[in-house]
């Protein structure tokens, strides 16, 4: 039984499904959740300067911090509360790292539902998530 859940968010229909299911689950078991947002650091070829960089991401910041109170506040409807986190850089890598070292037990992520070709070519962050986290992952469509 699942004691710990990380739930990875984004904002996306799959990912409120899946944390739609991860506080089902929560419920259930009375197992805590964590929500985490990942930052793709942003392609710096195009940034100008520095400066334009830190705006970027201070950007990138506020809107991970109005994503993450949306799960919050569906978790509070629920009578649940929930833990969240930001990251920057690569979400599989992040993903997988976080639940490694802090001990979860399950990752609950949706599905990107990338078409079969471009998953073959790029892969999506689910996949990678299920490839190399060292817990169990349930993915959500």
């Amino acid at each position: 039984m699942a004691s710990k859940i990380l739930v990875p968010v984004d904002g996306s229909e799959n990912s409120k499904r899946a944390f739609e299911r991860a506080l089902s689950l929560a419920k259930s078991t009375g197992a805590s959740i964590t929500a985490v947002h990942v930052i793709e650091n942003p392609p710096t070829v195009y940034v100008e300067s520095q400066k334009l960089l830190n705006e970027l991401l201070a950007n990138y910041r506020k809107e991970s911090a109005k994503i993450l109170d949306q799960y919050e506040e569906a978790a509070e409807k629920h009578g649940i509360k929930i833990e969240s986190v930001v990251m920057e850089g690569d979400p599989a890598s992040n993903i997988v790292s976080y639940a490694n070292k802090e001990g979860f037990d399950m990752i609950v992520i949706g599905s990107r539902g990338l078409g079969k070709i471009k998953e073959m070519m790029l892969g999506s962050v689910s996949r990678k998530v299920i490839h190399h986290a060292h817990c169990s992952v349930l993915v959500v469509k």
